[in-house]
């Protein structure tokens, strides 16, 4: 059997990213994948300004189809934003293909990798092929989660989705502003949203809940609303919608992000085979790159253990990880606070909590760096010990 540095499990972002930064360094890495690329993957093919600088590329490099944008289109309280801020979409039947064909990597495509075993050498068996270092990238349900065991405090959250081709004219008319443009849904309750993404001809549409048992109906409410100027012809496209799920970053998520022994060999897992989706917009793409980078790093610098102490180092994460802890502090304040009709907000009031509302989600959705980050901090250790929080959960 082939013997590599490393097989990557699974050939998205994330695994690409790990491999092109492997093979870069010199290493011998092999990326398996049971899909042959291209290949259609659900999702809106969202891109936040950070992505490039992780990627090392500029988006005039890249080939494929991307459509840039600088406003964002957000309806919270019976009310819509046009929110200055700027990101990307592509496509990921293009971008995924792009990114594992420039890796440098062997390619072994179209094989199911049901078994992650290892050897009388200590060395790791994966679809026939032999390593010293095995990585999962396969998303949620990835085999080499079977060997690194990620806590999972909280279950994942769901998601119902479909993009689908069109007339350029119809997609047109389903649009808030410009082609490219978002349009967010933020469910009443905040546990979720919609999206409308025009990207020329193609139109993307979905709902995502905190809660994946709420998704079917969140989607019921948005197709509603989305769907009023979409011709019958096109209709029957939103009865094709598919649904899948996959974990917001926890800072426990972490402690299963390598299982390395006394020699060195390891297993680990990148992107949303570990859970690292922003914990409030939910954007995966980002964070999968970025982690497969720094494992790539680990590894070539000969600190493959190093790796989740590096992940959460790394600003994206350490962004998340404040993230996190404001989600839930905020739900613990509310759990304490008496649920009285009158403490709700009312005019004025309640029209301006909802400007923030749409205003902080767009700036989060641009992947925006978080503000004077040890303040944030110092706060929360504060309101964490008048909440009586026992410290921080990472």
């Amino acid at each position: 059997m082939q013997v590599y540095d490393v097989v990557v499990v699974g050939g998205g972002p994330a695994g690409s990213t790990c491999a092109r930064v492997l093979t870069q360094g010199g290493a011998k890495v092999a990326v398996v994948d049971r899909a042959a690329f291209p290949r259609v993957k659900l999702c809106s093919g969202w891109l936040s300004t950070p992505i490039w600088d992780e990627l090392g590329l500029s988006p005039t490099s890249y080939p494929g189809a991307r459509w840039e944008w600088r406003t964002c289109h957000v309806r919270y309280g019976g009310e819509s934003s046009a929110v200055d801020c700027h990101g990307w979409f592509i496509r990921r039947f293009e971008f995924d293909d792009f990114l594992l064909r420039s890796s440098g990597a062997e390619l072994f495509l179209g094989q199911n990798v049901t078994t992650v075993e290892r050897d009388g050498d200590g060395l790791w068996t994966v679809a026939g092929l032999r390593a010293r270092h095995v990585v999962g990238a396969g998303g949620t349900h990835c085999p080499v989660a079977r060997v690194c065991m990620p806590p999972r405090p909280f279950g994942p959250v769901g998601v119902q989705e479909h993009e689908f081709r069109a007339d350029p004219s119809n997609i047109a008319r389903t649009r808030l502003g410009r082609d490219g443009e978002p349009e967010l849904l933020l469910h009443d309750n905040l546990d979720g949203y919609s999206w409308n993404v025009p990207k020329t001809e193609w139109l993307n549409v979905g709902s995502g809940t905190i809660d994946p048992k709420d998704v079917r109906e969140a989607w019921k409410r948005a197709r509603a609303d989305f769907s009023a100027h979409l011709p019958a012809e096109n209709q029957a496209e939103l009865d094709a919608m598919k649904g899948y799920s996959y974990y917001l970053y926890h800072p426990e998520h972490l402690r299963g992000a390598a299982v390395v022994d006394e020699s060195g060999t390891g297993a680990y897992l990148i992107g949303d085979s570990l859970g690292l989706a922003q914990p409030i917009t939910a954007e995966g793409i980002l964070p999968a790159v970025a982690s497969g980078r720094m494992l790539a790093e680990s590894i070539l610098a000969g600190e493959a253990a190093s790796y989740p102490a590096r992940l959460a180092a790394h600003p994206v994460l350490a962004d998340y990880r404040r993230i996190f802890r404001l989600r839930e502090a905020a739900a613990s304040l509310r759990r304490r606070l008496p649920r009285r009709a009158s403490t709700r907000p009312r005019g004025l009031v309640a029209r301006g909590a909802g400007r923030a509302v749409r205003s902080g989600f767009a700036w989060l959705f641009s992947g925006a760096r978080l503000p004077a980050p040890h303040l944030i901090d110092f706060a929360l250790d504060r309101a964490g010990t008048w909440l009586g929080h026992k410290g921080d959960p990472a």
